[in-house]
């Protein structure tokens, strides 16, 4: 009599039956799904609604990926859009991981370098032109629609740069850097999105600074990612009271500059905003069905 047999087959049915409760279990529902990744000092934000996602920066390593891997069904490995709001490392760092891993059907960025050139973003330059990705520079007023989900750019005014950064993944790099490096603040050439669903809408700001969130064509929103890791910078009462957030969410890790500051605690504290954070929460993540939303913490308060 051969014993093995019914063991393979017992085997092939406990793996059948396996990938049967992982479809069911990562089946994605009607609702939309804001996750606020835990990867340290940085910020990585995966929005997915149905079998469609949009991930706004990488965080500084590849602390992203495990984020994707867990809110990202196993057999999808397509991601619809990737956006870098501006080019520091704690914001792309973790991308080009990303890139490698995923397909990717449009890539935001600003047509920028900068002037002193982060360790890392010519490696993410090439690894963007290698993957043939669509390459989009924004500007305030354009939208994305995802379904019924819709994401409007606040900002940048106008593109920002020259388009020869992207255009030839041949191009000399001192040619590219000369044409399209830009000096100042990066903070303040960060792509600020808003999303909506239904009734719900929050606010990603990237990294700006207090002074252009006044600019920003903006009305009462539910969620918040607060600028700048809780920079003093950013966030200023004026800011506040013209949006009204219910939650504030802090994408921070271990670091030497204090975030988030006690001025932007404070602010938010004073003014009744709930406040979650990565460093203290883990991952947070938001779940809507356009009227209603909750939060899911990893770690409660």
């Amino acid at each position: 009599m051969d014993f093995k047999k019914p063991k393979v087959i017992l085997a092939g049915l406990a793996f059948l039956a396996a990938l049967v409760w992982a479809f069911t279990f990562q089946k994605p529902d009607n609702n939309l799904h804001l996750v606020f990744c835990d990867v340290g000092q940085g910020d990585a934000t995966l929005i997915s609604y149905q079998s469609v996602q949009v991930l706004i920066d990488g965080g500084p390593g590849s602390k992203v990926i495990d984020c994707l891997s867990e809110n990202m069904p196993f057999w999808d490995r397509k991601i619809e859009t990737v956006v870098l709001t501006h080019p520091e490392v704690d914001h792309f760092g973790g991308l080009v991981e990303v890139i490698d891993k995923y397909d990717i059907g449009q890539f935001i960025v600003n047509q920028i370098v900068p002037s002193s050139t982060e360790a890392g973003f010519w490696e993410l330059r090439q690894r963007v032109l290698n993957k043939a990705a669509e390459i989009h520079s924004p500007q305030a007023g354009e939208e994305i629609q995802i379904g019924q989900v819709g994401l409007k750019v606040l900002w940048p005014k106008q593109k920002l740069g020259d388009a020869s950064l992207w255009q030839d993944k041949k191009a000399d790099k001192q040619a590219v850097l000369g044409a399209t490096s830009i000096g100042g603040d990066l903070n303040d050439t960060s792509v600020v999105l808003e999303l909506s669903y239904g009734n719900f809408q929050a606010i990603l700001p990237g990294d700006i600074s207090s002074l252009f969130e006044g600019q920003l064509s903006l009305e009462d929103v539910e969620v918040l990612k607060v600028g700048h890791h809780g920079s003093k910078y950013s966030t200023d009462n004026q800011f506040l009271d013209k949006i009204t957030p219910e939650l504030a969410v802090i994408s921070v890790g271990k670091n030497s500059y204090g975030h988030p500051t006690k001025e932007v605690l404070s602010r938010l504290t004073e003014k009744g905003i709930k406040i979650a954070r990565t460093d203290e929460n883990g991952q947070i993540e938001v779940i809507t069905d356009g009227r209603t939303w909750n939060t899911h913490l990893q770690k409660q308060f």
